[in-house]
């Protein structure tokens, strides 16, 4: 599947924003863990079932913007400003 996947399968939120270079506000992860990688996780399982034959570049700005999306999901559930 690729790099991306390998550190998707981590599950490590800190390492996931780092490698696709998104701003995250520690502390917001940390409070929205639970939510953010429970948004992220079923994201991912539709982009592998969908998107497996697309090429690692495209797989990635999909997982990348799930993530983003994910984050901003959570914030938002909870009443944040983002």
């Amino acid at each position: 599947m690729g790099r991306a996947f390998e550190v998707i399968r981590t599950r490590d939120l800190t390492r996931l924003f780092d490698f696709f270079g998104l701003d995250a506000a520690p502390e917001r992860v940390e409070a929205h863990r639970t939510a953010i990688q429970a948004r992220f996780a079923v994201e991912v399982q539709h982009i592998v079932r969908l998107c497996s034959s697309l090429p690692e570049r495209e797989r990635f700005k999909l997982f990348r913007e799930a993530l983003r999306l994910s984050y901003e999901s959570a914030l938002l559930r909870a009443g944040a400003a983002i």
